[in-house]
């Protein structure tokens, strides 16, 4: 980031927010405008009563003196004489003229006030929405710099101790191997995250995808099965697949990959310590369907459709849960959708083990 980049950012949050308090005085003026028109306007009726009593004071005065009630009427036209023909007061249609006027004025002031107090308060909610959604990126985004710095360090840990112990001690032949086998596997987590970020950064910005083709489906959890065999047999999980050979995908193989690879290392993670990951592939109604679950971890229920968002983590709940950077299932999320699929998750709960299920296009149906 630029610093002309960083100066704007800093002062971003803080004009937002007293745009906020802006607009929140803003509607309290509109509230105590409306308010106050309705009190202008009740006062100016109640002076127009009184002053149309004072007239009929004066009337009756004059009536009392002897002048005939048309002469008083010539003055006084806003006044009329009952049929007693001895009290005066204030003309049926001078009090309707009036009624009328007041509901007017204040059937338009209400109606302006509601309307510009309508649309302070739908600022207010656009600006602390924005500054909610800000806040939660933020944290995000802090989030995932922690994840990435832990899930570095910790493979750069092993490689500089497995290359020191090389360099330095000539160990045995077989330790030699282990050490080497060790290396390879840090160096591949290296790169599975590395390529994560990549792919995140790639997929963020595109809304088509690249080169569909037919992709085996078999074959390619085939290969990343034997990919990651040796990190199952290190976490003491089981690996079963059942994918029938004439299964065929219509999607990028690249991202088919990605997202094989992403699903089935959670679901190692979320197993280690003795339990089953499975594989298994279906197909109905010109699509296809791959199921990948497991025995372990799991996750709450209102977490699932939450789990496919850019850095999201599912807190609590072990080590397994609490690592990784929050990007391998969006990124499945992202290449199942730019492929023309869908994919849901499924858990019973904690402890209950977890059901990925990916839906792409069959190839059958664009052949």
């Amino acid at each position: 980031m630029t610093p002309r980049a960083r100066r704007a950012r800093q002062y971003t949050r803080p004009l937002q927010v007293g745009f906020l308090v802006l607009l929140a005085v803003s509607s309290a003026q509109a509230v105590y405008w409306m308010a106050d028109e309705v009190r202008y306007t009740a006062r100016v009726q109640a002076e127009l009563r009184e002053a149309y009593e004072a007239q009929a004071e004066s009337a009756r005065s004059l009536l009392g003196s002897g002048v005939p009630w048309p002469d008083v009427q010539r003055i006084y036209p806003a006044l009329a004489l009952a049929a007693d023909s001895t009290t005066v007061g204030v003309a049926p249609s001078v009090l309707a003229r009036l009624e009328s006027a007041r509901a007017r004025r204040l059937n338009r002031y209400a109606w302006e006030g509601a309307f510009f107090l309508a649309v302070l308060l739908a600022a207010m909610a656009v600006v602390y929405r924005t500054l909610r959604e800000q806040a939660r990126l933020r944290h995000r985004q802090e989030d995932f710099l922690a994840a990435v710095s832990h899930e570095l360090q910790s493979p750069l840990a092993s490689v500089r101790l497995s290359v020191e112990t090389l360099a330095l001690r000539d160990p045995p032949a077989q330790r030699r191997a282990e050490l080497v086998q060790r290396l390879l596997a840090d160096l591949g987590r290296l790169q599975r995250m590395i390529a994560n970020i990549l792919d995140a950064s790639r997929l963020a910005a595109t809304e088509t995808r690249s080169a569909p083709e037919r992709v085996p489906l078999a074959e390619s959890v085939r290969a990343v099965v034997d990919e990651l065999s040796e990190q199952a047999t290190e976490q003491e999980v089981t690996l079963q697949t059942d994918v029938p050979e004439s299964l065929a995908v219509w999607a990028d193989p690249e991202g088919v990959r990605t997202v094989l690879r992403n699903l089935l290392h959670n679901g190692i993670r979320a197993a280690s310590g003795g339990r089953r990951v499975t594989v298994r592939g279906t197909e109905a109604d010109a699509w296809v369907q791959l199921e990948v679950g497991d025995d372990g971890a799991g996750f709450p229920q209102h977490e699932a459709a939450r789990l496919f968002e850019k850095f999201y983590r599912v807190d609590g709940g072990g080590p397994a849960r609490a690592s990784g950077t929050g990007l391998g299932l969006y990124l499945v999320s992202r290449y199942v959708e730019l492929d023309g699929g869908r994919v849901t998750a499924e858990s019973a709960g904690p402890g209950g083990g977890a059901r990925f299920i990916v839906t792409w296009p069959s190839a059958a149906r664009r052949e």
